[in-house]
């Protein structure tokens, strides 16, 4: 086993959007559906949490609130953020889950003025304040597509006086988020347009120098920019595989286990075609909200042959091996956007969440040093409940107890997926881009994501 980790794998959590969109699927029934599954922990959409406050004001969910009877409309938006914040507390701990990190907080760059540091930073203090009444600590900051056009390029600024910006910007964001108890995990994304790669942020995280301020990595959105780009025929940034090697070497001797504060992992789709780029719309955002894939996955030949295949290609074990190398030892998180979030059926939050805790179970074995290392799949578990998704179901606060993390029944948990008929998981890209157009609540669920 690593000899980073005390416990036989590493704790295992899942965004919230990767169990399926808002539109379909609530919070309740996503948290309960992550803990039958086995997961320990949730990562905390932030969208997903503001469509929850936004039901509780239309009369749903009221059950969940100790009150007996609960009229939203008697607090303030702060009060009643506060309050829904402590129920999705009380019920993921009445699950026997963590919300190790809230996510994403956005636009936290391309700053010119400390005015402009100082109201980003009172921006980010709304979350900052539910935090503690969520049962969190950290709080993800992504780099960003700047729509403006790149600040480099264009001659406004320097990529040196861009990151020292960052660095101000992060150590008044590392100073407003110790009032709280808080950090902060900065995350460069693949189509960050200035800030795209793990060194860009490491200068700004390590010149910062806070106990509170780290670095987040994503297995997608570093191999889908140092390994990977859509827009080429093989999908291939044109570099030997040698140099993506140095890199995730480079990374292991560079940054200490200790500064990464979360481990996200995805893979993905190799495009069927080039994807193109667009002013508002960069090729790797593009193929990264279609097409990632839980990693290590298995689906079947979409002709119908009884082979089965992986269907990812991004190098997640190697890039987990350098994650180890650090002696990092904290959580492994699901992170996966895709067209198939969409399908509406109940069995969508279930099919995702077996898809990515087997591939976790899969990547564990993979990557860990221990010969004797448990079957690759989902543990064996009893549910307290396999029965429906609907919230009308789901019990009241005084009601839910602990589920136990003793395994999850297998069996059941496969006669529960078989129930529903799978929906094809992947859409093509076109498919997906023809999907988006005219959802607009599609297209606003999205637009958040890292």
């Amino acid at each position: 086993m690593s000899a980073f980790y005390t416990q036989q794998h590493p704790r295992f959590s899942i965004c919230t959007l990767s169990l399926g969109t808002n539109l379909y699927h609530s919070l309740p029934t996503k948290t309960r559906v992550a803990s039958e599954l086995g997961y320990e922990g949730i990562e905390l959409f932030t969208v997903d949490f503001e469509v929850f406050v936004q039901e509780v004001r239309d009369g749903k969910h009221h059950e969940l609130f100790p009150e007996s009877s609960f009229t939203p409309s008697d607090f303030s938006t702060v009060e009643l953020e506060r309050r829904c914040a402590v129920v999705v507390n009380s019920l993921c701990k009445r699950y026997g889950l963590e919300i190790p990190i809230l996510q994403p907080f956005r636009n936290f760059e391309n700053f010119y003025s400390d005015e402009e540091i100082d109201a980003a930073v009172d921006t980010a203090a709304r979350w900052f304040d539910l935090m503690p009444y969520m049962g969190t600590d950290l709080l993800l900051i992504c780099s960003n597509f700047i729509e403006s056009g790149n600040p480099i390029t264009s001659g406004r600024t320097t990529m040196e006086a861009y990151l020292d910006m960052q660095v101000r910007a992060f150590r008044r964001l590392g100073e407003r988020a110790a009032k709280y108890g808080v950090r902060v995990g900065y995350e460069p994304l693949a189509w960050g347009t200035v800030v795209e790669n793990w060194q860009q942020v490491w200068k700004v995280v390590s010149t910062v120098d806070m106990p509170n301020v780290g670095i987040i990595l994503d297995s997608f959105n570093s191999l889908g920019n140092q390994y990977a780009d859509p827009t080429m025929p093989d999908s291939l940034r044109p570099a030997p595989l040698s140099v993506l090697l140095d890199n995730l070497y480079l990374l292991s001797k560079t940054i200490p286990g200790h500064k990464i504060f979360f481990y996200q992992i995805g893979d993905a789709h190799r495009p069927r075609r080039p994807v193109l780029e667009s002013p508002d719309a960069p090729a790797r955002m593009t193929w990264s909200r279609a097409s990632r894939l839980f990693p290590l996955e298995k689906i079947q030949d979409p002709f119908g042959e009884d082979a089965w295949r992986y269907t990812g290609f991004l190098p997640v074990v190697e890039m987990t091996r350098a994650i180890h190398a650090t002696g990092y030892n904290g959580w492994w998180s699901l992170e996966v956007f895709n067209a198939s979030l969409m399908e509406a059926d109940g069995g969508c939050p279930w099919r995702h969440g077996k898809r990515g805790i087997d591939g976790l179970h899969r990547l564990w074995a993979a990557t860990c040093d221990d010969e004797d290392t448990e079957s690759i799949g989902t543990p064996t578990l009893v549910p307290a409940s396999v029965a429906a998704e609907s919230d009308s179901e789901l019990e009241s606060s005084s009601e839910v107890s602990v589920l136990l993390k003793k395994g999850i029944n297998l069996k059941k948990v496969n006669e529960r997926l078989s129930a529903f008929q799978p929906q094809n998981n992947f859409l093509g890209l076109s498919a997906f881009l023809s999907l988006m157009t005219g959802i607009g609540s599609f297209i606003m669920y999205f637009s958040y994501s890292s």
